[in-house]
């Protein structure tokens, strides 16, 4: 069934390797090979040290992979020289939320700044007033009404700081989102709140999503299908119930 859908991410041969002490390197991904689909939330599992954030950064295009491909709706999106063009496109349609919100949050923007900020990287900020309604927009989608927008993040506990991240990575109507662990540092109740808000914003907009967390019941939950890593490889990939209810894998059993 997934293979009649359209194809919007796919990982050839991803390698990425890190400088060590010695001369030596540190092997994190090792010949990755993955589709993403449209509209599909793709999760990714495995113990802390597997890889799966160093991958996450190569399909950004954060680090390059030291051998292999991405490709972005068929457009090279990796490597060196990529054309300006299809990385102009993969950067606007493409949004990253963090696992550390306190960390991706500049302390000295205000809530309004910090979601209206992509659509002036973007330059697409001219009408003032539109953006801000497009703002308040976005915030109520996660369930922040507008008292936020004056407030800093240090005024705000970690599941608001979280919502303004998913709110401020909504503000390109991206394509693909990239979560990278975006409930881990969140207590366990309001980890729950924002599984859900993912799944009703996935729903409601239709991005694709790649969703990394530990969580197994938070992963089954969120995603069509799920990729398990080990010691940088991609050892098992499957449709979400298949995995849970016939892992191959001794790993993943």
């Amino acid at each position: 069934m997934s293979e009649k859908r359209e194809v919007i991410l796919e990982a050839k041969h991803v390698t990425r390797r890190f400088a060590a002490s010695h001369g030596r390197t540190l092997l994190a991904n090792n010949d990755i090979n993955l589709k993403m689909y449209k509209g599909e939330t793709l999760g990714l599992v495995g113990e802390s040290g597997c890889g799966k954030s160093t991958l996450a950064r190569c399909i950004a295009n954060i680090y390059n992979s030291t051998s292999g491909e991405v490709y972005y709706k068929n457009r090279l999106i990796s490597g060196k020289k990529p054309d300006k063009k299809d990385l102009a496109l993969f950067e606007k349609e493409m949004q990253l939320i963090f696992q550390d919100s306190s960390a991706s949050l500049n302390p000295r923007m205000t809530v309004e700044q910090i979601v209206k900020e992509p659509l002036v990287i973007q330059k697409q900020a001219k009408d003032k007033a539109r953006v801000r309604e497009m703002a308040i927009m976005h915030l109520k989608s996660v369930g922040l009404d507008e008292m936020y927008l004056s407030k800093y993040p240090s005024e705000m506990s970690g599941g608001q700081r979280q919502r303004v991240c998913i709110a401020r990575a909504l503000m390109l109507m991206p394509s693909l989102v990239v979560a990278d662990e975006p409930i881990a540092s969140l207590d366990v109740s309001i980890q729950a709140q924002i599984i859900m808000l993912f799944k009703h914003l996935q729903k409601e907009h239709g991005f694709s999503m790649l969703f990394i967390a530990h969580d197994l019941s938070a992963v089954r939950f969120v995603s069509n299908r799920i990729g398990v890593m080990l010691k940088g490889k991609l050892v098992e990939l499957a449709e979400t119930e298949e995995l849970f209810n016939n892992p191959i894998h001794p790993y993943t059993k």
